[in-house]
C-alpha cells in the first residue's frame, strides 16, 4: 500500500458493525457469553468466511451476531472497529446494526444503541472521530418487523443518524417498505437503502421512488439502465461503492472486472467503503489500493471520491468543512 493512501484522511459510509468483528474477538465473545459457535479456532473461523453468495453470507452472518450478548459486547465491537479507524485516519465513520436480530433472542434494543454510542463518545474523545450509527430494517424478515422496529427507534431518534434498509436484496424490493419509511422521513430522519449489489436496477429505482434515499448503498447495478444513470448523475445521489465486498461475494470474478472505473467515467457520484472489512480481509484503505492496482483508480479520484464521502455524510455541515478543509490540505501537499 501506497504512504498516500494509507495516509490520506478518510470517511467511511458504509460498514455493518458486526462485519468488523475479527476472528479473536468472536473467539473472545463467544467464551465469554459462553455461546458455541461451530468453530474451534482461528483457521476455522477464517476457512468459513468463504462464500459462494450473498444469502450463504448472510446466514453465517447472523449466526455470528450471537456472540454479542449486552452494551458492553457492542461498545467493545465499536472500540475494536474505531481504534482502525483512527490508525488508518478515518475522520468519520457511519455503521449499519440493526436490533431486530437481537430482540428476536429475547435482548434489550437498547443494548445495540449503547454499546454502539458509548463507543463513538470515546472515539471522538480519544481521536477526535466523529460518526455514529444508521440501525436498519432486515428486509427479509418484511415490512411489519420494520415497523415494530420503527415503533422503539422513533423515541431515540436522536441518539443514531439516519435509518437504512439492508440484508437478502433479492425478492424484498423497497416499495415494500414504502409505508414504515413515510413515517421515518416524516421524523425528519434521512433514509438510506442497499440496493442494486444483487437485484437489478428496478431495486434502485425502487429506493428512489418508493422510499427517497438520501444514498444508495452499492447501486453498482445501475449501468443496466441509462435513464437511471442519468438521474444519478443530475441528482448527483450517492452510491456507496464497496469494491472487495463485491469480489468476495462474487460480484464480481476479479477486482479489474469492478465497474467502478466506468461509474467515475460517467460522472456518478461515488464513494468507496469496506462493507464488512473483517469477514473480506479488507478495510477502507486496502480497498483504496485494491481499486488503485488492478482498477488503474489515481489518487487524484480516490481524493474525489472521498470529497464525495464528506459531503454525502450525515455529519454536521460545520464537521463537512472541517474535513473538507483537513482533506483540501492533505491533497495540496501531497499531489502538487
Amino acid at each position: 500500500m501506497t504512504p498516500f493512501i494509507r495516509n490520506m484522511p478518510k470517511v467511511e459510509l458504509h460498514m455493518h458493525i458486526e462485519g468488523s468483528m475479527m476472528p479473536e474477538m468472536l473467539l473472545q465473545l463467544a467464551e465469554k457469553n459462553q455461546v458455541e459457535i461451530p468453530f474451534k479456532n482461528l483457521d476455522e473461523v477464517h476457512q468459513a468466511y468463504q462464500f459462494a453468495d450473498l444469502q450463504a453470507f448472510v446466514e453465517l452472518y447472523i449466526q455470528g451476531t450471537e456472540v454479542i450478548q449486552s452494551a458492553e459486547d457492542f461498545y467493545l465491537l465499536t472500540m475494536q472497529y474505531l481504534r482502525r479507524c483512527h490508525e488508518e485516519n478515518i475522520l468519520h465513520a457511519e455503521v449499519f446494526c440493526d436490533t431486530r436480530t437481537y430482540v428476536d433472542r429475547g435482548l434489550a434494543p437498547e443494548m445495540v444503541l449503547d454499546g454502539i454510542e458509548a463507543g463513538f463518545k470515546e472515539a471522538s474523545e480519544k481521536w477526535g472521530i466523529s460518526g455514529g450509527m444508521i440501525p436498519s430494517f432486515i428486509r427479509h424478515l418484511g415490512p411489519e418487523k420494520a415497523h415494530e422496529d420503527w415503533q422503539f427507534l422513533k423515541r431515540h431518534t436522536n441518539r443514531f443518524l439516519g435509518v437504512g434498509l439492508a440484508a437478502v436484496e433479492l425478492g424484498f424490493p423497497a416499495s415494500m417498505f414504502k409505508t414504515v419509511f413515510n413515517e421515518v422521513r416524516e421524523s425528519g430522519m434521512p433514509v438510506v437503502a442497499h440496493a442494486g449489489e444483487e437485484g437489478p436496477a428496478e431495486y434502485i429505482w425502487s429506493a428512489i421512488k418508493d422510499i427517497r434515499v438520501d444514498r444508495i448503498d452499492h447501486g453498482i447495478r445501475c449501468l443496466e439502465d441509462p435513464a437511471l444513470v442519468a438521474y444519478l448523475k443530475e441528482h448527483a445521489i450517492p452510491l456507496t461503492v464497496c469494491p472487495c465486498s463485491n469480489v468476495s461475494l462474487h460480484v464480481f470474478d476479479d477486482m479489474a472486472d469492478h465497474v467502478l472505473p466506468e461509474l467515475l467515467r460517467l460522472g456518478l457520484n461515488v464513494t468507496i467503503n469496506s462493507d464488512d472489512p473483517a469477514h473480506f480481509g479488507a478495510y477502507l484503505s486496502d480497498n483504496m489500493w485494491a481499486v488503485q492496482q488492478h482498477c488503474g483508480i489515481t489518487d487524484e479520484q480516490l481524493v474525489a471520491m472521498t470529497h464525495n464521502a464528506i459531503n454525502a455524510s450525515f455529519a454536521s455541515p460545520e464537521r463537512q468543512s472541517a474535513m473538507t478543509a483537513v482533506l483540501q490540505d492533505y491533497s495540496h501537499t501531497h499531489l502538487e
